[in-house]
């Protein structure tokens, strides 16, 4: 008969089989190591977690002038990755039933000076904004961008960034097509600030950063502030401080600056511990569109294929900064990529990589 002891072997040893084994330490250092030398980019910073455990890659520097290290703390602009939590914000108004998806965006907006010169603006719905299907004129346009250019420490408002797209032509009538459109986000962030009562800052801040805990992230940031990663564009072998176009970002289309751990626990309370929506909410954002699944977009969450099913999530991309922000379900894997410059490859396929070195024995 076995004893006590062989018994608690026996079992210990049977867990340990089942059990997923643990990844490899550092397994994913080589290949950010390899990413970054193959892309030439300032640095980076890489984390992948999920079952068998939770590794964090970084390399390069944040700051090219001090030769400031990326570290695992550094705070990153991650772009249009900030949708994401824009998106999350209104469909909690609606879960609040403070907001209805297919109610006109105007009630909502119309305070904002000459908005009446946004053309679809007065039948465009939520559900519309959230699927890039309102047919509204881009803002972030070659006139933005040289506005931008010429007034290097302006923090456009909502209002400031919306007249770049007035009196300019719809690009269909709302409903009857997909184009991803940052004025689109532009609309939902004027929706949260009105329905809170508060600035687009202040209702991120209570709705997503205090309560999941991301102490290291804002709408938006101050170059005084130190741990910034400086974005940077490579010309002709000669590297350009960009960074304000990141910083001054302060509208719903993309205004985020964090730190990996941060999105980390961002992500996981949205899609893995259902702490910010309704699961159900959650999977109709997720959905891909039924017109058009090649548009590979829900209701601001983007769904890309993997070898390991859907992951959940967005990209980011503006000159000087990239960010690659995931939840692969099925793994129950998060992958979050930050860098401070711009790829060279048109595919770097960051997010594939990354996890094959993370799942690598």
């Amino acid at each position: 008969m076995p004893t006590q002891m062989h018994v608690l072997t026996w079992l210990a040893t049977l867990i340990a089989a089942l059990l997923p084994p643990l990844a490899e330490a550092g397994s994913i250092q080589p290949f950010l190591d390899q990413l970054v030398k193959q892309e030439k980019l300032p640095g980076a910073v890489l984390l992948v977690s999920g079952p068998q455990g939770r590794q964090i890659a970084t390399a390069g520097v944040a700051n090219l002038k001090n030769q400031e290290p990326v570290t695992e703390n550094t705070r990153f602009y991650i772009a249009s990755s900030g949708k994401l939590v824009t998106a999350v914000a209104t469909l909690q108004l609606v879960q609040e039933n403070k907001v209805r998806l297919k109610e006109p965006v105007f009630k909502w907006v119309k305070g904002f000076e000459g908005i009446q010169k946004l053309r679809n603006i007065r039948s465009v719905t939520v559900e519309q904004l959230l699927k890039h299907r309102s047919g509204v004129a881009e803002y972030y346009t070659d006139a933005f961008g040289e506005d931008a250019d010429e007034n290097r420490d302006k923090r456009y408002s909502i209002q400031e960034s919306l007249a770049f797209a007035y009196d300019e032509d719809a690009e269909f009538k709302p409903g009857a097509e997909y184009s991803y459109n940052n004025t689109n986000f532009v609309l939902l962030g004027g929706l949260i600030e009105s329905a809170d009562s508060t600035s687009y800052a202040k209702a991120i801040q209570r709705r997503i950063f205090d309560a999941v805990g991301m102490p290291s992230s804002s709408v938006g940031a101050r170059p005084v502030k130190s741990g910034l990663a400086h974005g940077y564009e490579l010309d002709n072998g000669r590297a350009t401080d960009v960074s304000y176009t990141g910083w001054n970002a302060i509208t719903g289309d993309g205004a985020v600056v964090t730190t990996v751990g941060d999105y980390e626990a961002f992500l996981n309370a949205l899609f893995r511990d259902s702490k910010l929506l309704r699961p159900q909410t959650v999977n109709q954002m997720c959905t891909p569109q039924t017109e058009e699944p090649e548009s590979g977009h829900g209701m601001g969450c983007s769904i890309v294929d993997t070898p390991w099913g859907e992951a959940w999530g967005h990209d980011g991309s503006i000159t000087g900064f990239n960010a690659e922000t995931w939840f692969i379900k099925r793994l129950g894997v998060t992958v979050v990529f930050f860098t401070n410059g711009d790829f060279k490859s048109e595919e770097p396929n960051v997010v594939v990589r990354a996890v094959t070195a993370y799942l690598k024995q």
